[in-house]
């Protein structure tokens, strides 16, 4: 039963690991030793914004031994071999709507075992929203947690002292390779509670600790909702993040996400309170948009800091003097290259290129460097120089990747560097315009 140890998932979850930690920059992670319990039932609840990459980021997270079974919707359950990886992987399906209404009467079922998964004392997680929304914004709250939880601690008197842990992802750059993610567990939601509310009336109980859910999550993603100018939001955060991590936040290890929260909330205070200054903000980095398009730069780029030239030329020249091993690394991984660029290409929907790109990574990488190791041995007849090849393939082709990397922002740098200097004045508008 799906609500027992498998053997599928301590494997998967030992290379999933492996991989998730290679493609990002930097984890952190934040509430974890404080606000998940050991001793108690955990329903974890994360915002849902990058496809697979949410679900393996929970579970690269949980640092005991228990394994999270996750729901998910069920549409992605209907070929026999990906049901089994994904039941091995402890996922159980959950029916929409969209699913067909005759299907609707199997979640019964579903939340039967998610209730003997809890009453097991192991954690579950489930995303509350129900659908991915690849927008730094919060959708609607739906039933289903409370749906579980409620009835499961009723049918024991309430002496389950399960907890709700709200969880917090967000991402520097959704779709960037080795860009930053933070993951962050919440003050737990007791479920005993809501006993009283539950017994005087289980639905207004369900719906109030929904309620309680959704403000919950609130204050801790990053949650844009004014939606015709979601743009200027983050252009805000682009140009003012690092800036006001260290003036406001130094020292936290989530100081990015906690600045990227607090200029949210600085803009929705004007937005409430002073539209008019508001409004001029707003033309401001539009403005300043424009500038910067007439010069070649983006939003992205490091306006605020420019490089000098000393610094330039110490990177070009790291650069230059390591480029013969970046070569060699994309030879080694030009394969799998290949394919995660045609399989990011079957997707429309750009918050599905980072979990293609991964999975890409998880299985391709380590498939041709056998098949290429054991081509290097049958060539060479020199076994000792297959294994030499075998390590040294994944590191120069992942060398190769961060070198990209680098000449990329080099390559921005320079631009910034050349326009503050050719440019002195427009420069110093734009970071008039930028400042909030």
């Amino acid at each position: 039963m799906i609500y027992r140890y498998d053997f599928r998932y301590t494997v998967a979850k030992f290379f999933v690991s492996i991989a998730l930690r290679l493609n990002f920059r930097k984890l952190v992670f934040v509430g974890r030793d404080e606000n998940v319990s050991k001793e108690k039932p955990v329903i974890f609840t994360p915002n849902h914004r990058n496809a697979l990459i949410d679900a393996l980021l929970v579970v690269y997270s949980t640092y005991h031994l228990k394994q999270v079974v996750f729901l998910a919707r069920a549409d992605i359950f209907k070929q026999k071999f990906i049901a089994w990886i994904l039941r091995g992987m402890r996922i159980m399906p959950i029916f929409r709507i969209r699913d067909g209404k005759d299907n609707l009467d199997r979640n019964s079922e579903i939340f039967n075992n998610a209730a003997r998964i809890l009453k097991k004392n192991n954690p579950i997680a489930i995303f509350p929203e129900a659908r991915h929304n690849p927008k730094q914004s919060l959708l609607p709250i739906q039933k289903a947690v409370p749906r579980i939880v409620l009835p499961t601690e009723a049918s024991l008197g309430f002496q389950l002292n399960s907890q709700i842990v709200p969880v917090s992802i967000y991402y520097r750059d959704i779709c960037g390779f080795l860009s930053d993610a933070y993951i962050t567990f919440g003050t737990p939601i007791e479920v005993s509670a809501y006993r009283d509310l539950y017994n005087e009336n289980a639905g207004q109980a369900i719906n109030q600790l929904r309620l309680d859910l959704e403000q919950r999550l609130k204050s801790m993603v990053v949650n844009i909702q004014n939606d015709p100018i979601y743009d200027e939001y983050l252009y805000a955060i682009d140009w003012n993040g690092d800036r006001i991590a260290r003036e406001k936040f130094s020292g936290r290890k989530d100081a990015f996400l906690q600045a990227s929260l607090w200029i949210v909330k600085k803009l929705d205070d004007l937005f409430d309170n002073d539209r008019a200054r508001f409004d001029t903000k707003i033309a401001a980095f539009r403005d300043a948009c424009v500038l910067l398009k007439e010069h070649g730069l983006t939003t992205k780029d490091r306006i605020w800091r420019p490089s000098t030239g000393a610094n330039l030329l110490a990177r070009f020249t790291g650069l230059t003097l390591t480029a013969p091993v970046a070569f060699i690394g994309f030879l080694n991984g030009l394969f799998p290259l290949l394919i995660s660029r045609k399989l990011q290409g079957l997707f429309k929907d750009k918050q599905f290129v980072a979990s293609a790109r991964y999975v890409s990574g998880l299985l391709f990488v380590p498939v041709f460097d056998l098949i290429q190791s054991l081509a290097v041995g049958f060539i060479t007849q020199e076994w000792w120089m297959a294994l030499t090849y075998f390590t040294a393939m994944p590191a120069t082709f992942y060398f190769a990747v961060y070198w990209r990397k680098w000449l990329r922002e080099g390559l921005r740098d320079v631009k910034v560097s050349r326009f503050a200097k050719q440019f002195p004045d427009k420069w110093k508008q734009v970071l008039a315009l930028i400042h909030l």
